[in-house]
């Protein structure tokens, strides 16, 4: 079996007011060879920073960056997708390297490690803090990952095929079959875990609070309805890339965020990326039970639908309240 040979690690890190910085770190493939890489750091100054994930690249002989999508952070031996960086001190990570660049020999290979700061806006008085950029997304117009409702895996469009970010598949396809809570009635939602008692999606069914930690969490139907209600939209194109500019009112005139219009997810396609595109809420339609609330920016209009259960779509965190 081939094996992918690593040499000396390289960091690179983020500015942000505070300072913080990635040390130490090491990169380690295992023995024998299984396909994983043990990646150690440490993480010092980061007070006063918030809101900091845990990004990594990859640079193979060929000197092209490539984003990793298959890694975790490793918290008391379990590994986990929650990046987010919250003290100082050790961590460590676990990259999927069989899984992310196939059984080949690389005679070099440079492994960064990133802290990515996500940035937070409140819209209007007493509402939630939005994410600045979609789980999965590298900037504000960044599609990121396309869920189902209620997984936490991911999935990524690579080569006109969808591509979990956990290896498990490489030609998903956003079906039925493939959608465990698909037909499920809110009080079997409820009695099997995938929502609470006040009707939204558990945390361990909430992709934000998987991917990202801390209180980051998906936002509610009447979350995205608020949204509606307390800003304006402007159907606009950031970096090419079209979608609605969501504006707050009055004194929040001057806030703002973007959120691309990525299309959606349906059996091994996607479908109308650049004209429309929901985004999912963590409420499940309580008439339907193969539907859940989704709202998102579409070229004419913003909007809320009953989307079936199995669409892949966009997650856009929501992140406490106004104090």
């Amino acid at each position: 079996m081939k094996k992918v040979a690593m040499a000396m690690m390289l960091m690179v890190l983020a500015t942000f007011a505070a300072e913080p910085t990635v040390s130490d770190v090491v990169a380690k493939q295992r023995y024998p060879w299984n396909g994983l890489v043990d990646i150690t750091c440490k993480v010092s100054g980061i007070e006063g920073a918030t809101n900091l994930l845990f990004s990594l690249a990859v640079v193979p002989d060929s000197g092209d960056a490539r984003k990793v999508l298959r890694f975790w952070v490793m918290q008391d031996g379990v590994k986990t997708t929650n990046r987010e960086v919250c003290a100082n001190g050790n961590y460590r990570l676990l990259w999927d390297a069989q899984a992310e660049l196939g059984q080949v020999i690389y005679s070099n290979m440079v492994v960064r490690v990133n802290l990515k700061a996500i940035g937070k806006v409140q819209l209007w008085e007493g509402g939630p803090y939005w994410a600045e950029m979609n789980i999965g997304a590298d900037a504000p117009w960044d599609s990121g990952y396309y869920f189902w409702w209620g997984d936490t895996v991911g999935y990524k469009r690579e080569n006109d095929k969808w591509v979990a970010t956990d290896g498990s598949s490489s030609n998903f396809s956003f079906r039925s079959v493939n959608t465990p809570n698909y037909g499920k009635s809110i009080d079997t939602l409820q009695s099997e875990g995938w929502i609470t008692s006040d009707g939204v999606l558990a945390p361990a069914h909430d992709a934000a609070h998987v991917h990202w930690g801390g209180d980051w969490r998906m936002p509610t139907s009447a979350e995205f309805s608020a949204l509606k209600a307390n800003c304006t939209t402007t159907w606009t194109t950031q970096n090419g890339v079209y979608g609605r500019l969501v504006t707050g009112k009055g004194a929040y005139a001057d806030r703002s965020i973007f959120l691309p219009a990525a299309g959606y997810g349906l059996d091994s396609k996607l479908w109308y990326p650049g004209s429309e595109g929901d985004y999912w809420s963590s409420t499940p339609d309580s008439d339907d039970s193969c539907y859940a609330w989704s709202h998102g920016p579409h070229s004419g209009y913003f909007g809320r639908h009953s989307t079936l259960r199995v669409d892949g779509q966009p997650v856009r965190p929501v992140r406490g309240f106004a104090q």
